[in-house]
């Protein structure tokens, strides 16, 4: 069972639940969320200074489902951009 453990945010690991799939907000499509075990973050996601843009279904899916723009977010994005930590290497 360790192989399936993965490191989150307790906000984004209440947001996820045990859901596999969600509903893409633009196409209306059910798509799996973005696995980062599987797959390569940087095909799905890219970054608009401190918000993070999908760049596919799967990329899309994630950010609305995960909340991952919120505001609060967003803010520390922002502080990390000052301090020259963001976005990350």
């Amino acid at each position: 069972m360790l192989h399936n453990l993965a490191l989150a945010c307790v906000s984004c690991s209440l947001r996820k639940e045990a859901r596999q799939f969600v509903a893409d907000t633009s196409t209306g499509g059910l798509v799996r969320l973005f696995s980062p075990r599987a797959d390569i973050w940087s095909e799905h996601f890219a970054w608009n200074d401190e918000q993070l843009v999908g760049m596919t279904a799967v990329g899309r899916a994630t950010i609305d489902a995960l909340r991952l723009n919120r505001p609060l977010i967003l803010a520390i994005r922002r502080e990390e951009m000052v301090r020259g930590r963001h976005p990350p290497s």
